[in-house]
């Protein structure tokens, strides 16, 4: 659940900052960061996570019927909030 508060975060760090990305060691995480800062849903194609990969869709497209994939109830409420 560590990487939900990661989540929470990145895009507010993210668009201060898109180089902070490159600096996060886990992959998943960094190109969530990435895909937010710059606006780039083809980044998101990289997220192995599907329910990461869902999330960053859904924010990075504006599509909130994505945030219905995603299986894990916490994440998907998450997703849900912001739209």
């Amino acid at each position: 659940m560590g990487w939900m508060l990661v989540l929470l975060l990145t895009p507010v760090l993210a668009f201060a900052d898109a180089s902070r990305c490159y600096s996060i060691k886990d992959k998943d995480q960094r190109y969530y960061c990435l895909a937010t800062a710059k606006g780039e849903k083809s980044r998101c194609y990289s997220i192995k996570n599907r329910d990461q990969r869902s999330l960053c869709l859904a924010e990075v497209g504006n599509q909130k019927s994505r945030c219905y994939s995603i299986k894990d109830k916490d994440q998907k409420a998450l997703c849900l909030s912001r739209f």
